[in-house]
């Protein structure tokens, strides 16, 4: 691990308070599986196993689920990549109607590889598959700025190395669907992008796991900051004190302790440290569902440190193997500049996901940067809570029935808008917190259908919070969207009061069934993408307390 602080107009190290500024004044994405598209090897049986477990613990729909047809290797080519993982990617959301503008986070499931090789001379330059992904759309004058050097020639000292290239654009900038920013001849369109990865597929799914476990009780434990062992890895020490007083006052427990590689005994809700060598801190702690860390060494998530033995310095997948909900890690010698500054652990506790606490705060994209985790993992959120009225996860329909959603938030801001989404198609929104939709029976031996209800919390009008947590309930239906009139219509047929459905749908004159004032004709809308991959649970969402800023 070297130092160094390259010389460009964006500082690469951003000073605190700086930081602490952006992140106060501005509302960010809330990956949800509205929004979040699973990747998963389809030549390799544990990851498509993985992606389906997954996708049906967060409910995801089926269509956002897409398995391709990749090489089973550590290391891609840039022209691999393109032919294997973005294009197929990009055709698999373009069946959906949709989809692809709607996505604002990837996860990537262990089988898929690791990382891009960009050839840029004499000798190659790797990314992690993450971070190449992480570009998405993004153009640099009106070509992908993928396959452009992601590093530049710079002095670590006296001696040359190369170094990041391209600072972050999401640092204190909002974050939505369909977000871009116009930078220097640069025409950001990324991805918000994580991995469910270890030594195993189930060390991977402990990832998965540790999250669900951590949103039903949030993490417990102190907050452990470690000096570096050494003074290069230790580079970012000197942000601890800060965001140890800004922790305690969100009622956390942080601590800072001097270096020492066989510190045990303890119940951590995180852990941070620099060094390239850790014996029994590791494996002698309790890690609680939801925690997070990172460790500031060059070669954490090298291919060697996911395999069933062998090591390069300090494996990241030995934090995964203990049951962290999160971990960071480089996929090759990235230089000490470039790893998340340490306030990401108070960005998770304010409320945001995992992938928006980590991602926000790396100083570079386009590297050898690789989050581990659920990028929708958010313990410390309280999320809107829902009710579904008229419809129940795998029950028929023995008639049309009106469907009633309502939401609270139990942070009292309110909720912004409530969305429902029919195998991925998103088929009515509501500003607030109400909506309805009208459902009739499906055919005769139909497919279960993927209902998804989506609801998210306003901003808080103070500022203290600027993450806005989605809750949702996912549920099999076995029906096709229909139109529906308010329920005290006086003309048959009049849809009036309807929500925003799909184009194609009509009404059937004559009252609705059962006297409930629903009159349906069911129309489905354009949708595509895999078929149905089970049977979902209904997500049970809990509420909690988050900690509040002085």
């Amino acid at each position: 691990m070297r130092f160094h602080r390259p010389m460009r107009p964006m500082r690469a190290a951003t000073t605190l308070g700086l930081v602490l500024s952006l992140a106060a004044s501005v509302a960010r994405a809330t990956p949800g599986p509205d929004t979040t598209v699973v990747v998963a090897n389809a030549n390799v049986p544990e990851s498509v196993a993985l992606a389906r477990r997954y996708a049906g613990a967060r409910g995801v729909p089926d269509a956002q689920v897409c398995l391709l047809d990749v090489e089973d290797v550590e290391d891609l080519e840039l022209e691999a990549y393109e032919a294997q993982v973005l294009g197929p990617l990009r055709a698999c959301l373009d069946r959906t109607v949709g989809a692809r503008a709607r996505m604002e986070a990837a996860v990537l499931i262990r089988g898929m590889p690791l990382r891009v090789r960009v050839a840029t001379g004499a000798s190659p330059d790797v990314v992690s598959l993450a971070a190449a992904l992480g570009l998405w759309e993004t153009t640099a004058m009106g070509r992908p700025l993928l396959g452009a050097p992601p590093g530049m020639s710079a002095m670590c000292g006296a001696t040359p190395c190369y170094a990041a290239a391209w600072p972050n654009p999401y640092r204190g900038f909002p974050f939505e669907p369909g977000w871009s920013l116009e930078r220097s001849g640069v025409t950001w369109r990324p991805l918000l992008v994580t991995m469910l990865h270890g030594r195993s597929f189930e060390d991977a799914a402990r990832l998965l796991e540790s999250a669900l476990a951590a949103e039903a009780r949030p993490p417990a434990g102190e907050l452990l900051f470690m000096d570096g062992a050494d003074p290069a890895r230790g580079a970012l020490d000197a942000q601890y004190d800060a965001v140890i007083a800004a922790l305690a006052g969100l009622d956390l427990t942080a601590t800072r302790a001097p270096f020492d590689a066989n510190l045990t005994g303890r119940t951590l809700a995180g852990f941070v440290t620099g060094t390239a060598s850790l014996g029994e801190t590791i494996e002698g702690n309790t890690f609680s569902p939801g925690a997070l860390t990172d460790n500031l060494t060059s070669f954490g998530a090298v291919p060697a440190n996911f395999r069933a033995s062998g090591e390069q310095q300090v494996s990241i997948a030995r934090w995964v193997a203990q049951g962290v909900a999160g971990a960071h890690g480089t996929v090759a010698e990235p230089l000490n500049n470039c790893f998340p500054n340490r306030r990401f652990f108070v960005e998770y506790a304010l409320g945001a996901t995992l992938a928006e606490a980590y991602l926000s705060m790396m100083p570079f994209v386009y590297w050898q940067n690789l989050v581990l985790g659920d990028p929708m993992a958010a313990p410390y959120a309280r999320r809107p809570a829902l009710t579904v009225d008229g419809v129940a996860d795998g029950a028929p329909l023995a008639a049309p029935v009106r469907v009633e959603v309502g939401a609270t938030d139990p942070s009292g801001y309110g909720v912004e808008s409530v969305a429902a989404l029919l195998d991925g198609v998103e088929v009515a929104r509501e500003e607030g917190d109400a909506l309805t939709l009208c459902l009739a029976p499906g055919a005769a031996g139909g497919p279960e259908r993927h209902l998804l209800i989506v609801a998210r919390a306003a901003a808080d009008p103070e500022e203290r919070y600027v993450w806005k947590p989605k809750g949702w309930v996912a549920l099999r239906v076995r029906a096709e969207l229909a139109g529906c009139p308010a329920p005290d219509a006086g003309v048959p047929g009049d849809d009036g009061g309807a929500s925003a459905l799909d184009a194609s749908v009509a009404l059937d004159a004559g009252d609705g069934a059962g006297g409930d004032g629903c009159a349906c004709r069911a129309a489905a809308p354009s949708r595509g993408g895999p078929g149905a991959l089970g049977a979902l649970a209904l997500l049970a969402l809990t509420t909690r307390r988050r900690p509040r800023a002085n």
